[in-house]
């Protein structure tokens, strides 16, 4: 192979292989990093009986790893992944609540799950009183959001239920994201030609 084959070649190759990262940048940026995740896919319901055992996994919602929403036989929820049992003002652990819609995630003011409510009665209004209201709750470590609302909350024997959002269907990708990846592969398979191509000639010469 001449000299200025050679160059020819890695030009186009330098020129491919420069457009393709160009092309992989933009891709990347168009993924937000750091974005809060929204579980705005079909709502299911969850509920525990009253006096079930909240060690086993049916009577805990495992919202994420860390997360696994259940109730004993009396207080209040608690994360089974992270607590034992029930603690004031701060179960269930790595929660945050608030009344409101997923669609005003943003602008709502989230707290502890006691404190959502303004904590057990006669000061507050007691679990009871989320029932049948629209509420979003917040997972922190995962920072995901969803819509959670209470059908029931027993006074005895650690009842309750509720209706929540689940993970949304994965989109479909943008018209310009799906033209950007092709030219990444055309680049690549140009990047192929042109070496097999100068590897021939190489070859014939050197014969």
């Amino acid at each position: 192979m001449n000299v200025k084959h050679r160059r020819s070649i890695s030009y186009s190759l330098a020129n491919s292989i420069r457009a393709s990262g160009v092309l992989a940048v933009l891709i990347l940026a168009t993924v937000p990093a750091g974005a809060a995740i929204l579980w705005n896919g079909p709502t299911i319901s969850f509920s525990k009986a009253a006096f079930a055992d909240p060690t086993l996994p049916a009577n805990q919602d495992r919202l994420a790893s860390d997360v696994w929403l259940t109730r004993g036989s009396s207080s209040g929820l608690y994360n089974a992944a992270r607590e034992t049992g029930f603690a004031d003002f701060s179960s269930p652990a790595g929660t945050e609540w608030s009344y409101g819609t997923l669609a005003n995630y943003a602008s709502l003011t989230y707290t502890n799950w006691e404190g959502w409510f303004g904590g057990p009665r006669p000061n507050g209004g007691g679990p009871g009183s989320t029932v049948g209201k629209d509420a979003v709750l917040h997972l922190i470590s995962d920072d995901i959001y969803l819509s959670i609302k209470f059908t029931s909350f027993g006074s005895s024997g650690g009842a309750f239920s509720y209706d929540r959002s689940t993970p949304s269907v994965a989109p479909e990708p943008s018209s310009a994201v799906i033209i950007a990846a092709g030219l990444i592969v055309v680049a690549g398979a140009r990047n192929r030609v042109l070496w097999r191509s100068g590897s021939r000639q190489q070859r014939r010469q050197e014969n």
